[in-house]
């Protein structure tokens, strides 16, 4: 019963959420590519609750759908891993779809049984005679290979996509609130957190069968082990993400919403710079002359400044204003310009101390307090309140 209701739950909760995805107005595709990942969840889900009903037996034509369906859920999450982090138009790539057709087809001769049949396999001796051998012996152990491999790898693609994207980031704007992701890397722990919990999952009913056919597996004394489970820690890890991603993911800003015709993947900086017309020593130069105009007309006190910005300032083109402060000050873009803000800041803490911290963060060009907090205190290695105290104090003992 228990099981019934979480899976009862997850699904109408999957559902309310893919909904309100799709309903959130936005500038791209990538909510709706998320709210069909959600619904292969919440069909997997609903599957699941069929075989645990025993709905099953009413409507047998449906056993064996979920298997072929387990192909999308990571080229679905991976796509909106990709629009959410281009600001260009990234059109599905229909090779993604290759596993899930080869599944289905695979499925064909099973789905082709009558429904006593399907039945018998799933809930009798497992034994179908109108279904090829290579189905019997290999079809079930290769699907669950396979699908765990194709998850894995589009995890491995995303996480590096998300890094990638924060490098950029920083190579491109000077404030990051509005372009965060951080949303998008707790989703992808949770579901690193899910493929843990299905690999154990799958570990725990393999060393079942070797228990039951063998009787040499691990934990083979114990019933709970080898008898009927109540529930999957994978199952109910779903419900918990379904829940998780409601609180975070519709709370995540719109991006690209500015500049987004200036904001392209970059290469890495031993590539990205290898055919450049400017050499090491004018790269200095440049950043030099960057640097006395950003500070002579405190473009560092623009909140939203970008790269884009600040190479038309200058009047040379973004890729070598990029390349002179990445090459001659060994940091990014953002780094560049909020250091000259922290910088500013130290001096309006010290020359206006009955100043709130909050004006002073705004007046040097931060969006936030809490991005002026964390700024400040990389930079200087104290928070601005402690920073103010600490010069006062020298100041005091030197008087």
């Amino acid at each position: 019963m228990f099981t019934l209701v979480i899976l009862s739950l997850g699904c109408l909760h999957g559902l309310y959420l893919s909904y309100e995805l799709i309903r959130k107005n936005t500038a791209n595709d990538a909510n709706r590519m998320l709210a069909l990942c959600i619904q292969c969840f919440v069909a997997l889900l609903f599957f699941i609750l069929l075989d645990e009903s025993g709905a099953f037996y009413y409507l047998p034509h449906l056993i064996g759908f979920q298997e072929p369906l387990t192909f999308l859920l990571a080229p679905c999450f991976y796509y909106y891993v990709l629009r959410l982090t281009s600001p260009a138009y990234i059109a599905f790539n229909r090779v993604h779809l290759l596993p899930f057709l080869l599944a289905l087809c695979c499925a064909i001769p099973f789905f082709l049984l009558d429904a006593r049949s399907k039945w018998q396999f799933l809930y009798g001796d497992m034994y179908a005679p109108d279904l090829p051998s290579w189905y019997l012996t290999g079809f079930e152990n290769v699907f669950i290979f396979g699908a765990m491999l194709q998850v894995a790898v589009y995890l491995v693609f995303a996480w590096r996509r998300l890094n990638a994207y924060q490098i950029l980031s920083a190579n491109n704007f000077s404030s990051l609130e509005l372009i965060n992701l951080n949303w998008l890397r707790r989703l992808l722990i949770m579901l690193l957190s899910l493929y843990g919990l299905w690999f154990i999952d799958e570990a725990i009913e393999v060393n079942a069968m070797v228990c039951i056919d063998h009787d040499n597996g691990f934990g083979c004394e114990y019933g709970w082990l080898i008898g009927e489970r109540w529930f999957f820690f994978s199952e109910l890890g779903v419900v918990i993400v379904f829940y998780l991603m409601s609180y975070f993911g519709l709370r995540q800003p719109e991006i690209f919403i500015q500049n987004n015709q200036y904001f392209e993947l970059d290469k890495p900086h031993s590539e990205k710079y290898l055919n450049s017309a400017l050499s090491e020593s004018l790269a200095v130069q440049l950043c030099n002359l960057i640097e006395d105009q950003v500070l002579d007309e405190k473009l560092y006190l623009k909140a939203d400044l970008t790269l884009h910005d600040l190479a038309c300032a200058c009047g040379h083109s973004r890729h070598h204003v990029s390349q002179a402060i990445n090459q001659s000050k060994n940091m990014s873009f953002f780094d560049f310009i909020n250091q000259l803000r922290v910088m500013h800041a130290q001096q309006l803490l010290l020359s206006q101390p009955d100043r709130s911290i909050l004006d002073i963060s705004l007046d040097s060009g931060f969006n936030s307090r809490s991005a002026f907090y964390g700024a400040f205190k990389r930079y200087t290695e104290l928070t601005p309140g402690a920073y103010r105290k600490q010069s006062k104090i020298a100041a005091e003992n030197m008087s």
